[in-house]
This record gives C-alpha cells, sequence and structure tokens, in this order.
C-alpha cells in the first residue's frame, strides 16, 4: 500500500477548506453536487482533466469504505457503459497522482481506495471468503516518528492481516 504524505493530505484539506470559505453557496438557488466539486477541486489541484469516467469511478471510491477491485468498481459502472481500459487507465491514473492507494493483497487482484479523504489504517482479509475489513488503529506511527528523528523523510508502510473471518470459521 502506498502512502500519501501527510503534507499532501494537508494540502487537499486546506484547499478545500479555503474554496468552502470562498464560496458562499445558496443552497437553495444552486443545486450543486458537491461531491462532484470536490472531485473537480481535487483533479484540477492535480492539473488533471474533469471528465465524467473519472467523477463516476471516484464517486464510487468514496461511498465505498473499503478497497475496490477494477471488476469490482466496472461492475459498478456497468448502466453508464464504461470500458474497462478506461477503468484501468483511470485508476493507474489516480495511483499516479495519490488521489487512490493500490492495495495488493498477493491473490493476484489489486485493490484501489481513496486517500485524499481517509484517515490512515489498515485491512484484515479473510482467505476464505477475501472479504475486507478496515483496521482502525495503527500501532505504527510511534515508529514513523522515530524514524523520522533518524532523518528519513517520506515515510509510509504498509501493514495487511490476513485470517479467517467469523462466518467462514462457523
Amino acid at each position: 500500500m502506498q502512502g500519501c504524505s501527510a503534507e499532501k493530505r494537508e494540502k487537499d484539506f486546506t484547499i478545500m477548506q479555503e474554496i468552502n470559505k470562498t464560496e458562499k453557496i445558496d443552497l437553495e438557488k444552486d443545486k450543486i453536487d458537491f461531491e462532484k466539486e470536490e472531485f473537480r477541486i481535487i483533479l484540477n489541484s492535480r492539473s488533471q482533466r474533469v471528465t465524467s469516467p473519472r467523477i463516476k469511478i471516484l464517486k464510487i471510491l468514496k461511498s465505498n469504505h473499503k478497497p475496490l477491485t477494477i471488476a469490482e468498481i466496472h461492475s459498478k459502472l456497468s448502466k453508464d457503459k464504461i470500458d474497462l481500459a478506461t477503468v484501468y487507465r483511470t485508476l493507474n491514473l489516480f495511483s499516479e497522482i495519490k488521489i487512490v492507494n493500490e492495495i495488493d493483497f498477493k491473490d493476484e487482484f489489486k485493490r484501489y481506495e481513496l486517500v485524499y479523504d481517509r484517515h490512515h489504517h489498515h485491512h484484515i482479509v479473510c482467505r476464505k471468503c477475501k472479504s475486507v475489513e478496515n483496521v482502525e488503529t495503527c500501532i505504527l506511527d510511534d515508529l514513523e516518528k522515530l524514524l523520522s528523528k533518524k532523518g528519513y523523510s517520506e515515510i509510509t508502510h504498509s501493514l495487511e492481516f490476513f485470517g479467517i473471518c467469523k462466518n467462514c470459521s462457523n
């Protein structure tokens, strides 16, 4: 799992705060899709074009709170007629510009999840049914601080757990 630096997350958060301060929107008059506007801002801040497939893929990732495979994302786009190659290209781009993390559970599928609006976390994967759950606690933050004091910068880490879930144990 690639991490997004705290500085980048802070920059994204600051961008969103500034927009909220400067744009006073009359909700009754201007029925704006805030989520779409948020995605437009994130893409523009990284000098990327805002396209319908990119917005739809970001909406899917934002609405799911677990990493998704390309096939899962594509299946959720079936009614939008967005081809699989577009999904691959878009997710590769999003990974390059650090909008999404690419996660590899060593099960032949890469998974993707949003970075910019989520706090740091890890995952546990069931070895039988392949279900994925978030692990909200990270005990490695203190270790990262120690490594930073040793002079390292842009430190990230990846920690994934594997086991048998309660449903598969019964």
